[in-house]
């Protein structure tokens, strides 16, 4: 259960990690990946797993509920209804399966909190399921839930109740539902000393990704990153790289970032990324405003600086990586007078070990939920 597919380059990586697990320690389950885009799922995970199938049934309740966006209770009562009685004809043979599973798993992520409420009726949905079927075991890794506030940590609080492990990203997120603080799920991919999403080196050493979504356009960003990359000894001569986690959002500072860096600027778009492989490089700078970019760039021993922008939803997730010892420096762009100063990428080297470390973690959390005993 996930948003995979959109396509977002920090949810394909978790969602492909998990994948990957269940494909080498249970290739003969019949994986069910219900996310919101399956048709672009189907594409981004063909192969990985043998019995992989993508759907978009309790995606597709929640959207059914739209109507009702400032009425949730109105709205897990309709989920409640159609998971228990049908009614909804275009996604009742996906209820008939759902109904019959052996687990349903919510992978980690920050796609439920106040900024998207109504996606807590997709654990509304999960713990009508169980109270139709008691077998049924429910399961969240990895979760950052905050911020949440209101009806809706109110239904979240209700759904928790009835899942067999939830665990969760940040300690605001613990704090806010009282339940487990572990780290993001995207550590399940760190098990090796080297991932196969690390083998595309570069010469390239100087890298920016900048969002659109959720932050909107931030021009008065663009001068502040580059001040922070001549801070940090980037030199005009060298190439910069403008990443696109999520396509075509992550290509919107291409232009202004040409009128401002003196050297050459090019785009790294996501199919590379996704394709080829995250880019690795000796004493690489990024600077970047999305959470999993930083977390794996930190991890591949780069140096770096992570934007800010007044936003308490990214301001979580940065910290998060922050306290866990990324060593990255913070670059405040959310006051548009340009008042804070610019940022120098600094890094800690002993994170990619303790990267290692959570994925150890990680592989416990899954262990348990899973029951394999195979050794990590």
């Amino acid at each position: 259960m996930f948003t995979a597919g959109l396509p977002n380059f920090g949810d394909e990586f978790i969602t492909r990690a998990w994948l990957q697990y269940l494909a080498k320690h249970r290739p003969d389950d019949d994986v069910w990946l219900d996310c919101s885009n399956p048709g672009h799922a189907s594409i981004l995970f063909r192969g990985i797993h043998p019995n992989l199938h993508i759907v978009n049934t309790l995606w597709q309740l929640v959207w059914n509920t739209r109507h009702l966006i400032d009425n949730q209770a109105r709205a897990a009562l309709a989920i409640e209804g159609w998971i228990r009685h049908g009614g909804t004809p275009r996604e009742d043979l996906g209820i008939d399966l759902l109904r019959d599973v052996d687990s349903i798993h919510f992978l980690g992520g920050g796609y439920v909190n106040q900024l998207w409420k109504a996606n807590i009726l997709l654990f509304v949905a999960a713990s009508a399921v169980k109270a139709i079927n008691p077998s049924v075991s429910l399961h969240a890794t990895g979760l950052g839930l905050s911020p949440l506030e209101g009806e809706s940590l109110s239904l979240l609080h209700q759904a928790i109740s009835s899942f067999d492990t939830f665990t969760v990203r940040d300690e605001q997120s613990a704090s806010l539902t009282g339940t487990t603080f572990t780290c993001d799920d995207a550590f399940l991919a760190f098990g090796k000393e080297r991932n196969a999403w690390q083998d595309n080196k570069t010469d390239r050493s100087a890298f920016v990704c900048l969002q659109h979504d959720v932050i909107g356009e931030n021009q008065s960003a663009i001068p502040k990153i580059v001040d922070s990359l001549l801070q940090s000894d980037v030199s005009y001569n060298e190439i910069l790289t403008v990443v696109e986690a999520l396509p075509p959002d992550d290509a919107w500072a291409l232009d202004s970032l040409r009128e401002q860096w003196k050297g050459k600027v090019e785009l790294l778009p996501f199919s590379h990324l996704w394709n080829v492989g995250f880019p690795v490089s000796t004493d690489a700078v990024w600077i970047s405003s999305r959470f999993h970019t930083h977390l794996i760039a930190a991890a591949t021993r780069a140096r770096g600086v992570a934007m800010e922008f007044g936003n308490d939803y990214y301001h979580i997730k940065h910290q998060s990586l922050l306290d866990l010892g990324t060593g990255w420096s913070v670059l405040d762009c959310s006051d548009p007078n340009n008042s804070a100063p610019s940022s120098h990428a600094t890094k800690e080297d002993s994170f990619p070990q303790k990267a290692h470390s959570l994925f150890k973690q990680k592989s416990q959390e899954v262990t348990k939920i899973y029951d394999s005993s195979t050794q990590q």
